[in-house]
């Protein structure tokens, strides 16, 4: 039987986990703790160089810990952050974004901080859910394990209908389907039905209203439509605050977008508002557009993009000329070597980079000439590795921002404005 260990939780670190600092064991990561917490808790596995524990009880609770919204906060490993109120949740996930920037931070640097979430669901409009025993669940915290659960807070109220829907239906479904996944998009949603087999030659599909379903072999990038004619689905951006009409990005199955849609349109706002008057826009790891396609329509710029997703590109390509865009993306690994003269002297560089980081772009950001430059970091720590090798080229951090496209999880999103 594992030993228990009494601790207190120091601080939450980004990702969600709680610090508890023992003198015989070193660090010790503990999740679904609050900072002033006093635990009970048992070691796991050591990951990364560190321990991560168990919480086992509660001796001490901090002042500020809430009773989670959600029945299995502590077992589920969806979200790390529901022991604490929105009003703490905001706050830490803006410590996190300023203390990776900190370097970079002057007296003119404006702040903008995050805002305290208002509703009980929180509204995640992407989500993979797993199977198991005919039910669909998320995996438990560093285990394989799937926990069910009756609700979830974590989702759109959309997202969280659809799940009592398909919970209803698998039995009708194929036994071996092993996941899940849902995108709600503006017009509609896709959904991905996951299997290490072939997609059966005919699946008895339950009716749903305004739903795409889709096949993907496990282990295959390969995926197929289930029904046909495939339905076209829909993000619609409000890019233009002079016109009552969206625009209409649309969006595959396989295509990135982010996964809080509130949090993607304040993205984009925030984006045009730093880009007023730029007429040439430059978009690195472009995706499908979601960000400069936008400022081409709210601002009448040109935008040249670049993204190693081929089918990313190609969707961007697409919406670009459906919409009548003056906007043209192409392949590349921005990773590695490419000629960069056509994306030389943008007013608005975008740089969007996945996880880990911009390096190989902020590196040479000189032979780019940009006037003003916008990052986007999903990881933040990663985002201030990359802002000393823009700092040092001599541009200055005019403004930041922390988003939360991820409420209730360990994660915030971090949007910086920088000039020279």
């Amino acid at each position: 039987m594992p030993e228990i260990f009494e601790g207190f939780v120091d601080v939450v670190l980004p990702g969600g986990d709680g610090l508890i600092r023992r003198p015989t064991l070193g660090d010790v990561f503990v999740g679904n703790v609050v900072a002033g917490d006093t635990i009970l808790f048992k070691i796991g596995q050591k990951k990364r160089g560190v321990w991560r524990g168990e919480l086992v009880e509660i001796l001490k609770p901090a002042l500020q810990r809430v009773n989670p919204p959600c029945a299995v906060a502590l077992s589920c490993g969806g979200c790390a952050l529901q022991a604490m109120s929105p009003v703490e949740q905001a706050s830490l996930k803006t410590s996190w974004v300023t203390q990776a920037f900190q370097n970079d931070i002057s007296a003119s640097t404006e702040i903008i901080p995050l805002q305290p979430q208002t509703h009980a669901f929180a509204g995640r409009r992407r989500v993979r859910w797993f199977v198991a025993n005919k039910q669909l669940g998320f995996r438990q915290r560093y285990s394989h394990q799937i926990i069910p659960t009756s609700e979830c807070v974590a989702l759109s109220q959309t997202l969280d209908v659809l799940r009592q829907q398909l919970n209803a239906h698998l039995q009708v479904l194929p036994d071996h389907i092993q996941s899940i996944q849902a995108i709600e998009l503006s017009n509609g949603t896709h959904i991905v039905l996951e299997s290490e087999h072939q997609a059966p030659a005919h699946v008895e599909l339950p009716e749903m209203n305004h739903c795409q379903w889709w096949w993907r072999s496990l282990g295959s990038p390969a995926i197929k439509p289930l029904q046909q004619p495939v339905l076209p689905l829909f993000d619609h951006i409000d890019a233009n605050p002079f016109s009552e009409q969206p625009i209409p990005i649309q969006i595959g199955p396989n295509d990135f977008i982010q996964g809080h849609a509130q949090g993607n349109q304040t993205l984009i706002h925030q984006i045009l508002n730093w880009s007023e008057g730029s007429q040439r826009v430059v978009d690195l790891f472009s995706g499908c557009g979601n960000l400069s396609l936008p400022i081409a329509s709210a601002l009448g710029a040109k935008v040249i993009g670049a993204e190693l997703n081929q089918q990313s590109v190609q969707a961007a390509n697409q919406n670009a000329k459906r919409l009548g865009l003056n906007a043209k993306y192409e392949t590349l690994d921005l990773f590695g070597k490419f000629n960069i003269e056509p994306f030389i002297a943008a007013d608005i560089l975008i740089i969007d980079p996945p996880r880990k980081g911009a390096k190989n772009i902020c590196h040479k950001i000189q032979q780019f000439f940009p006037r003003q430059i916008i990052m986007v970091n999903c990881d933040p720590a990663a985002g201030g590795r990359d802002a000393k090798a823009l700092q040092q080229a001599g541009f200055k951090l005019k403004a930041l921002r922390p988003l939360d496209l991820f409420p209730y999880a360990g994660h915030v999103e971090a949007v910086s404005l920088w000039v020279s």
